[in-house]
């Protein structure tokens, strides 16, 4: 329990977040809403608004998920896993959800930004990336690589891993 308290007071100020998709969108929440903390930002997928093809995208994923082809899912969320997927389905595609936006923390952002997202990513288009390029005010850096979807990581890892190491360097 020490080290929970002692975390929890600490003050971190070289903070560099990675996010990926709804973990992307996360983190621009956070640093928007804490800007000074934050040294840099990788976002891979993030989405800061709700699009038409991500919508598609979610309602695509329903089939394949029963199909049994999520299932890999149960190695980051346990055996709730499928109770994880109709959560954050259900979500994307509940019309109230419509309207979420975020992009009101973008301009807060004055990090240097590493935007990552692959060019036939399912769940949304490359207007996610333009955005946060225009709306934050630090040095954006873009990495949109042909032929791969939603997880970059997982398609071209080395690719990533370079490209962010690179990032990295350059701050």
């Amino acid at each position: 329990m020490e080290s929970v308290i002692g975390f929890a007071q600490k003050s971190y100020t070289e903070i560099i977040l990675y996010g990926h998709s709804d973990g992307g969108s996360i983190s621009l929440i956070y640093t928007g809403k804490n800007p000074k903390n934050i040294q840099a930002v990788i976002t891979e997928a993030a989405h800061v608004f709700v699009e038409d093809e991500t919508i598609k995208g979610v309602e695509e994923a329903i089939e394949p998920f029963r199909q049994g082809k999520f299932d890999g899912l149960s190695k980051y969320h346990g055996e709730r896993y499928q109770e994880v997927f109709f959560a954050w389905n259900d979500t994307w595609l509940d019309s109230r959800f419509k309207n979420w936006d975020i992009t009101e923390y973008l301009p807060e952002i004055t990090a240097p930004i590493l935007i990552i997202q692959g060019q036939d990513d399912q769940y949304g288009t490359l207007e996610q990336v333009r955005t946060i390029e225009r709306l934050t005010g630090g040095k954006s850096t873009v990495f949109t690589p042909e032929g791969v979807g939603h997880s970059p990581h997982k398609a071209i890892p080395l690719q990533i891993i370079n490209a962010v190491e690179s990032f990295l360097n350059e701050i």
